[in-house]
């Protein structure tokens, strides 16, 4: 069973503390800050505008928690939220004031704040992903006179912060007793440990071996080249051998097909509206434009990515896997536009718990296993299939036994541990010994990449994972960029360069359109392998725009972009737009002694995603038609409660029947927020007629809702 939920886990983080010691700390959550000069005011002294999130995950922290402004992708995160510290101060003069919080990478890059001070106002953007110099969380604001009988105000909001806001607590610290701050932490970092018991041989090798890789280095390439859409359409035009091009779509489908594409849902009636009414000729780019800078374009794709990789990785027997910690931060990753050599830099070299460093979930759900990392690595990052060839020469093409176990050998000192029933502390460490062995023959492989040099006998964990990162996404391999672009032209295109999407050496077979595949990752890579200048040039060429070849008349290997079927969270997140449907959390079951630890519940959309989803890396073979999904729509309980229009309810289709007295208006908002599309003139003739005959308008409203959640149209993307 593959989990994605949101339900039941807040987002995971890790915390970077320069100057704690054991004397500052009080048990393992909270912080003792009685050592502390000046005036404390914890989060629950302020006042509070939007919907910041209360949590106690990361420890320790100042008084019972701390807040922050909700993780990216989630609705609470897309609300503008203010936070507002007011306080007369006892005494007029300077103070320095300090702001507690936990750092980390998906932390705010510039939290804006505000601090109205006795000389005005001054406004800074603090970066949160770095850790607080201290002492402990606390991070200086600077110093400020205050007056007395005024209050010292300090504003901190998400506007632009580019990352997830903390806020723990502020510290005000008269200006005469900052040396004693000073002073306490320089105490707290000389501070010796209490003595401890002398931890046992395996501790020790466990200890020895922790490390980090080093920060992430792009090594550019300077002789590649960006497209443009009419030099890619150029392209396609002089490869594909079209005779007849379909033509371009009109407004209204460009609006649904590139909305469902980029940000994985229909387009509201207020954006249809606002689409339709603009005269402005760069409509078209300028609509692409704000998708791709949406929130939801990278939880959309964080959400592919994530099936990419939990469609192969199989549930470990203590623990079921949920992958929301990974990807919420991957959605922050994309619409950050990070590069993805960067991404999968930190993906293949990550150490850590999950819930801490959530890169390391591939290692860690994989359960550092050799085999299942090394045919993964080469699947998902390079588009090439070695896992044939564990237990024998690959019998189609040329790759020898060898090649797949010196892949292993990189994987081989990397270890994880597993706790009971939660996959966020699933924990990516070394081991200190360990050398891969070929079955069989029992002799010793040294990590290669593919054709190259074995590095030497004895290298640790991370000399060899991080030797492997770089060699994958060096400019040069041009299997790295390539794999991306072919997953990408798939997914706007419906139809790889190279099939199997995820077999793209030439030893494979015949790939279509060589040159644009070459140059679409050519211009990857120029972009510095970020994912949205990639989806921009695609999105605007003609090709993208064209109309479908629906009777497949057409000569040619690109005439047009393809039918396709959603995804299951696309279908979901369509639902919600059309009817509102809302995400009914399931009731979780009790252990029993059959069953000690049961399945997490499921919500409607874990049910969706189960009924509709499918492996993105096969074929169009493998997107399931069937029954479950006709039965889900017509009668999962939850839905059907959304098709109700009586006077009592609170539905979406009986405030637009209240709204709209007209029934012809009332069909055409209907079919716009289930179809995306104004009815076609029989359409809305055979609609009107029906709402004629039936005595109930209600009835007769929710019998047509009903039949168009459950066209083959609505889970379609044409």
């Amino acid at each position: 069973m593959r989990l994605r939920t949101r339900r039941h886990r807040t987002y995971l983080s890790s915390v970077v503390l320069l100057l704690i010691a054991p004397t500052l700390l009080c048990a393992a959550d909270a912080i003792d800050t009685k050592q502390l000069p000046g005036i404390l005011l914890d989060n629950t002294a302020a006042e509070l505008m939007g919907p910041w999130q209360p949590s106690i995950h990361t420890k320790p922290y100042i008084g019972e928690g701390y807040i922050h402004s909700g993780v990216p992708g989630r609705d609470e995160a897309s609300v503008p939220k203010t936070l507002t510290f007011r306080h007369k101060l006892p005494k007029s003069g300077k103070y320095g004031v300090y702001l507690a919080y936990n750092a980390n990478s998906n932390r705010a890059a510039a939290a804006p704040i505000e601090i109205h001070h006795a000389g005005g106002d001054a406004s800074l953007k603090l970066n949160q992903r770095e850790a607080p110099k201290g002492p402990a969380l606390f991070q200086s604001l600077g110093q400020f006179d205050f007056n007395a009988d005024e209050e010292a105000v300090i504003a901190i909001s998400d506007k632009d912060a580019k990352g997830i806001v903390i806020v723990d607590a502020v510290l005000f610290v008269p200006q005469n007793e900052i040396a004693k701050l000073d002073a306490v932490a320089k105490k707290l970092a000389e501070a010796k440990p209490e003595a401890k018991q002398k931890p046992t041989k395996k501790k020790a090798a466990e200890e020895k071996v922790a490390q980090v890789a080093p920060a992430f280095a792009r090594h550019p390439r300077t002789d590649v080249q960006l497209l443009t859409p009419e030099s890619l359409d150029q392209l396609i035009a002089e490869e594909a051998h079209i005779t007849d091009a379909t033509d371009l779509i009109d407004d209204e489908t460009f609006l649904r097909r590139v909305t469902i594409d980029v940000i994985g849902r229909i387009p509201t009636e207020q954006e249809r509206a606002d689409f339709l009414a603009d005269t402005n000729p760069a409509k078209r780019a300028l609509m692409i434009d704000r998708l791709l800078d949406s929130q939801e374009f990278g939880a959309n794709w964080a959400t592919y990515w994530s099936d990419v990789f939990s469609y192969r990785i199989p549930q470990p027997e203590l623990t079921y896997l949920d992958y929301q910690v990974f990807q919420d931060w991957l959605a922050q990753q994309l619409n950050e536009g990070t590069g993805w050599d960067e991404v999968t830099y930190r993906i293949l070299t990550a150490t850590g718990k999950v819930g801490d460093n959530p890169p390391a979930f591939f290692v860690g759900f994989h359960q550092a296993s050799t085999s299942r990392l090394a045919g993964e690595t080469t699947r998902i990052f390079l588009g090439t299939q070695i896992q044939c060839a564990e237990c024998h020469d690959h019998p189609f093409v040329d790759i020898p036994q060898e090649r797949f176990h010196q892949m292993a050998a990189f994987f081989v000192r990397t270890n994880a541990k597993l706790p009971w029933n939660d996959s966020s502390q699933i924990e990516v460490g070394s081991k200190e010994k360990g050398e891969h062995k070929m079955p069989d023959t029992n002799q010793a492989m040294m990590p290669a990449v593919f054709s190259g040099d074995a590095m030497s006998e004895g290298a640790s964990d991370l000399d060899r994972r991080v030797l492997l990162a770089n060699w994958v996404i060096q400019p040069e391999n041009a299997l790295f960029a390539k794999a991306y672009a072919n997953r990408i032209w798939e997914r706007l295109m419906d139809q790889p360069f190279c099939d199997p999407i995820d077999e793209i050496t030439e030893e494979a077979g015949f790939p279509s359109l060589p040159s644009v595949h070459d140059a679409v990752a050519a211009h990857f890579i120029a972009s510095e392998y970020d994912a949205k200048p990639l989806m921009r040039v695609i999105l605007n060429t003609k090709a993208y725009q064209r109309q479908l070849d629906a009777k497949d008349e057409l000569a040619g290997q690109l005439t047009s972009a393809e039918l396709r079927k959603m995804r299951g969270d696309v279908v979901f997140n369509s639902l919600v737009t059309a009817v509102e449907l809302p995400n009914v959390e399931g009731t979780p079951m009790k252990p029993t002694a059959e069953m000690r630890f049961p399945p997490p519940p499921k919500s409607t959309q874990d049910l969706v995603n189960e009924v509709f989803g499918y492996d993105p890396s096969l074929g169009r073979a493998f997107r399931p038609q069937t029954m479950q999904q006709a039965m889900f729509l017509m009668n999962n309980r939850q839905l059907q409660n959304q098709v109700k229009a009586g006077d009592d309810q609170q539905t979406k289709l009986a405030r637009m029947l209240k709204e709209t007295p007209d029934d012809r208006q009332a069909i055409q908002r209907l079919y716009v927020n289930v179809l995306g599309r104004a009815p076609q003139e029989k359409e809305l003739e055979i609609a009107y007629d029906y709402v004629q005959e039936v005595e109930s308008r209600g009835e007769a409203f929710e019998d047509l809702l009903w039949a168009l959640l459950n066209t083959a149209e609505f889970t379609t993307r044409n």
